[in-house]
């Protein structure tokens, strides 16, 4: 593995990393085919979306991108457009309407700051 070349390595790595995502997605399926889950299990897993979205969401909201530092002003305009999309997202409910809103507003805030 050593001596091989580069692009060897790159192709190794990218094999590897295709196998690991298919049979992390696969195998769930493959183990639960035909068994019936508890109803506490599947509420359970309903929550993982909303977990992994604010994994994602609270760091590029509350960490500057230069410092890598906690970043809660009225200056970051990330968290300030978040809050009042987060807001204007409760009493709508419809995700894409939300979602405009929140990349209008980033924009609008950026343009004139």
């Amino acid at each position: 593995m050593l001596n091989s070349s580069p692009l060897e390595y790159i192709y190794i790595v990218i094999i590897g990393m295709a196998a690991v995502t298919y049979f992390s997605r696969e195998l769930p399926f493959v183990i639960l085919k035909g068994k019936k889950l508890k109803p506490a299990i599947v509420e359970w897993m309903g929550y993982i979306p909303i977990a992994v979205l604010a994994a994602l969401l609270i760091p590029a909201l509350l960490v500057d991108n230069d410092s890598k530092k906690l970043f809660i002003s009225l200056d970051n305009l990330f968290l300030v457009s978040g809050v009042f999309t987060f807001l204007f997202g409760v009493f709508v409910k419809n995700l894409f309407v939300v979602i405009i809103f929140g990349v209008t507003l980033l924009a609008l805030l950026r343009y004139f700051t």
